[in-house]
């Protein structure tokens, strides 16, 4: 009979944490073509939005939210870069308002979406849901740790934000 080791750790491991910074770097490198640089993380008990933050919310083994914040001019600038094909297209403010929101949807969604898969864990990602709260503070769950990674494309700053909670269950080698 086999006997596994089961190590429990708190929070986000290193290797998640790696995981989420390529996520969102594959994401900028595959939608702009430009390489954005993801800077030191660091933790918060609280954190102001940006104009637009796109949020996803994950249940399961972890549960915590992920949020991707960022200005409306950067929007506006990866909005152009994506569409310049497009630019014959003449938009009003309201459908220029719903792609930028589209964008931060799709954004959150593929990161959240890549790490589900690379943790494959049995856990949920909920709709994205866009939030146009500038200013307002997002405070930190008690029960979870909050890691904040900034992201700067194209002279713009953005910022990663995770809040994820619950133990990490990892099998250790058989013996």
């Amino acid at each position: 009979m086999a006997v596994r080791e089961m190590r429990v750790r708190r929070g986000v491991d290193e290797d998640t944490v790696r995981f989420f910074v390529w996520s969102v770097w594959s994401f900028f490198q595959s939608s702009t073509k430009q390489e954005p640089e993801v800077g030191t993380p660091y933790l918060f008990e609280t954190f102001e939005h940006d104009d637009y933050t796109g949020i996803i919310a994950m249940l399961g083994a972890r549960k915590g939210t992920v949020h991707f914040t960022m200005s409306r001019e950067m929007v506006d600038a990866i909005l152009q870069r994506q569409g310049a094909a497009q630019s014959d297209r003449i938009e009003d403010d309201e459908q220029l308002e719903e792609r930028r929101k589209d964008y931060m949807r799709v954004m959150t969604k593929i990161v959240a979406s890549n790490v589900r898969n690379y943790l494959c864990e049995p856990f949920l990602v909920s709709v994205p849901v866009v939030a146009t709260v500038k200013g307002e503070k997002l405070r930190r769950p008690k029960a979870s740790h909050g890691i904040i990674f900034p992201v700067n494309w194209a002279g713009y700053r953005s910022h990663l934000v995770l809040s994820l909670g619950g133990d990490l269950v990892e099998n250790g080698g058989g013996k």
